[in-house]
């Protein structure tokens, strides 16, 4: 899929400068930036949401079956980032 964009000329030099030296596209970068922000944000979703799971259980001094399923998902998804190497 083809995207236009607009940026400011400083960041486009930068962008333009990290392709060079990585020997990849612009069009890479920005993917690479897009999925980035992706995982962040899909992170941070799954750290709240076990701070929630977690402060549940020590509220109600056990746990539940969403709870439960909240740190199930949890540590799935922070081994399958471990063995992805994008987490270093």
């Amino acid at each position: 899929m083809k995207m236009t964009i607009s940026i400011d000329d400083s960041l486009a030099e930068k962008v333009e400068e990290y392709a060079k030296n990585n020997y990849t596209s612009k069009s890479a970068v920005f993917a690479q930036g897009a999925r980035n922000i992706i995982m962040q944000d899909a992170i941070m979703n799954m750290f709240t949401e076990v701070a929630m799971a977690v402060k549940k259980i020590a509220e109600n001094n056990t746990m539940d079956d969403d709870s439960q399923k909240k740190l199930d998902e949890f540590m799935f998804f922070s081994k399958q980032l471990l063995a992805s190497g994008n987490l270093k």
